[in-house]
């Protein structure tokens, strides 16, 4: 072998060891990145899935909260309306015991006029039925 020929093959021999250096750095390096990209992704799925958790505490709390907000508006809402009603039916026995006394105190006085009245009344509401029930 010449000189010449040595110098190529210390050379070729060289270059191969330094890509074979090359490639062992690299194949290191990329599994250091793939070890730190896998733990980054683990790690931030693990952030991701608290923080759904934390998101998903608060909307139960908000929900909650707000079924808790309608149920005693309606609560409020129902005894607001049982007292207008109690109140109307009181107005109601009220105004009918006045209308008895008032048609008592009339009869007492004439009592034909009030049956006349009472007899006009029952024919008005018979013509007023009849008529309805007819269209």
């Amino acid at each position: 072998m010449t000189d010449t020929d040595r110098k190529i093959a210390d050379a070729t021999k060289a270059a191969r060891d330094a890509a074979d250096r090359v490639a062992g750095t690299t194949e290191a390096a990329a599994e250091d990145v793939s070890e730190v990209v896998g733990d980054t992704a683990r790690e931030t799925a693990d952030v991701i899935s608290d923080g759904a958790s934390d998101v998903k505490e608060q909307v139960a709390e908000v929900v909650g909260d707000v079924i808790n907000d309608v149920r005693a508006a309606a609560s409020d809402a129902t005894e607001a309306i049982s007292a207008q009603a109690k109140e109307a039916l009181s107005g109601a026995r009220s105004a009918a015991d006045e209308g008895v006394t008032y048609v008592q105190a009339r009869y007492r006085e004439s009592p034909g006029l009030v049956i006349a009245v009472g007899i006009a009344a029952l024919i008005g509401v018979a013509v007023v039925v009849r008529a309805i029930f007819r269209r």
